[in-house]
């Protein structure tokens, strides 16, 4: 049941729970009355202004959320991270919040929302997010652990070539080469062997590659394999990598959107 749900489409579920969160707070909290009572008439204009407020908070914490995770690898999802983002998700709904709910009670209802009233409504607002944010969160923890337990940590590598098999140690593989849907194998020792693999994400898909790092396209490089790292015009940086193998360029390229991260991992 935690798996299936896990695995639902987030957006999706989320069309599906906000309009009966919606129709519960208009009723418990705006419009204050419930059918059964008398003179009860179905608040649409409350109902759907509450709707929107909900949906535009619940998609900039999604939005927000997101961008977060992109700064964070796996490695990364600890108590700091997770609770920056809580603090971030929680200071962006107040503010979406309040913009909301003053622009449309002004402007549409002509009224100024009293202080008391909002902070009660922005402490549900930031009640829900809370648990759409831990959801999230929660979420990506489960997911996270069973991709890594469903990638086989293999110290050795079974190299298919046609008929032939080859066994190759993780520990004597310097970097990966992908070229024209091809990727290569070049090992320590300047060994050049074709893979069955046509992409990087097929060996991701194999083995455990926690010990490289993918500097471009085209290369999939081990620290060990760096012989010189040089500075480029527009922070970029060219890698001299060794051992050389023929037909492949010894050096590769490091865009400034990767070299930060790029020198995060040489000093772990």
């Amino acid at each position: 049941m935690l798996a299936k749900l896990y695995h639902t489409n987030t957006r999706l579920l989320r069309y599906m729970i906000l309009p009966v969160l919606a129709m519960i707070l208009t009723h418990l909290v705006a419009y204050k009355k419930l059918p059964f009572d008398p003179e009860y008439q179905f608040p649409l204009l409350t109902f759907s202004f509450v709707l929107l407020i909900c949906a535009i908070c619940c998609e900039a914490n999604f939005i927000c959320y997101g961008e977060m995770r992109k700064k964070y690898s796996k490695q990364d999802f600890n108590s700091r991270s997770i609770t920056t983002q809580l603090l971030i998700s929680g200071a962006l709904t107040a503010i979406v919040f309040g913009l909301l709910i003053y622009s449309i009670n002004y402007f549409v209802f002509g009224v100024v929302t009293p202080l008391t009233r909002f902070l009660s409504s922005l402490l549900i607002a930031e009640l829900i997010i809370l648990l759409e944010t831990l959801y999230f969160i929660t979420r990506d923890l489960y997911l996270s652990q069973n991709t890594v337990e469903s990638v086989p940590s293999k110290a050795t590598w079974q190299i298919v070539n046609g008929r032939k098999t080859q066994l190759i140690e993780e520990e004597d593989i310097a970097y990966l080469f992908s070229q024209s849907g091809l990727v290569y194998l070049i090992t320590n020792s300047g060994r050049k062997i074709l893979t069955q693999f046509n992409s990087f994400n097929e060996v991701k898909n194999n083995y455990n590659l926690d010990s490289f790092f993918q500097i471009n396209r085209q290369y999939l490089i081990k620290l060990h394999a760096i012989d010189t790292v040089m500075k480029e015009v527009n922070q970029k940086l060219q890698i001299k990598l060794s051992p050389s193998a023929p037909e492949i360029p010894a050096a590769a390229m490091i865009s400034r959107y990767r070299s930060v991260d790029f020198k995060k991992w040489m000093t772990q």
